[in-house]
């Protein structure tokens, strides 16, 4: 329960609502022809997490540091931001020094309109994408990269590989209640955590020689609630728990940073965040060496 006050609060404070940036978005969505030609060795999943995905940079850092080769990457909610912004210019060092500059009014808006919805409507979220990034559309990425989001029409995952990067990150990001259901693409998507936390499964359709998963989910509340609302969230920690070690657990290395309970909207930790993700990173290196010399990758 108190996760939710702290998440409530953190949108009282949060700025006003930005208008959707000026992007050309067909009607439908463009084929990913070119991922046929794409036939990655060793793949990288970054899982959700929401703020919590401040440890992603601290893993690409020690990965970058040690020369571990990245072929492609899979990022789903908070994985697929940092994703897209690595894929984008892959540089550890960038992408630590933006993230731990950036302040929150500056990837979200909060709005009452349309509150029946969500108070934020992720075009502030695509606002920054779009300044800080290089390219606008998934083909002219430095590394192959997709991101999944669910399918809220169908009730499935869907992975974006082609087209405009921004409104797809924005799907794979919405998390309800507080972020808007995204309409593309004549669907509605919503965060792809609510249903692949850690995309190992998307992964896997390329046939890697080695899958690097990021899982990002915290340990339970030690506090045991007692109130009907309580018992409800904590249900539903626990189910995400579970669906998070499931969907990783086909990875060969799942590179799992300690962190404890963090309020989605919180970047006050983010230094704390990322130097977990290093520690847990290191912790894996000798695996993720022992695997790349097993499976001849240099």
């Amino acid at each position: 329960m108190s996760r939710l006050l702290c998440i409530v609060t953190s949108l009282i404070l949060t700025g006003c609502a930005a208008t959707a940036p000026n992007l050309f978005i067909p009607q439908r969505e463009p084929s990913a022809h070119y991922l046929k030609r794409v036939h990655p060795q060793v793949i990288l999943v970054l899982g959700s997490g929401s703020s919590r995905g401040f440890a992603h940079a601290g893993v690409l850092k020690v990965l970058e540091d040690n020369h571990i080769p990245i072929d492609m990457i899979v990022g789903t909610s908070a994985g697929s931001i940092v994703g897209a912004l690595y894929a984008d210019h892959p540089s550890a060092a960038s992408l630590q020094q933006l993230l731990m500059t950036t302040h929150r009014n500056e990837v979200m808006d909060f709005s009452l309109m349309n509150i029946r919805t969500g108070v934020i409507s992720g075009n502030q979220l695509q606002r920054f994408l779009i300044q800080h990034m290089q390219a606008k559309t998934f083909e002219h990425l430095t590394i192959p990269f997709v991101v999944v989001a669910a399918d809220l029409d169908a009730g499935s995952i869907h992975v974006f590989g082609s087209g405009p990067i921004a409104p797809a990150v924005n799907a794979s990001s919405a998390v309800p209640p507080f972020f808007r259901p995204v309409q593309l693409y004549g669907r509605t998507y919503i965060d792809g955590g609510m249903i692949d936390p850690v995309a190992v499964d998307v992964a896997e359709s390329f046939h890697p020689k080695i899958i690097i998963a990021v899982n990002l989910d915290a340990p339970l509340s030690t506090s045991i609630p007692s109130s009907t609302p309580g018992i409800f969230l904590r249900g539903v920690d626990m189910m995400m728990s579970q669906l998070n070690d499931y969907s990783s657990s086909h990875a060969d290395v799942v590179i799992h940073p300690k962190l404890d309970e963090v309020n989605m909207f919180d970047g006050s930790t983010r230094k704390h965040l990322m130097q977990a993700g290093v520690v847990a990173a290191e912790k894996a290196l000798p695996e993720i060496k022992r695997l790349l010399k097993q499976k001849n990758i240099s």
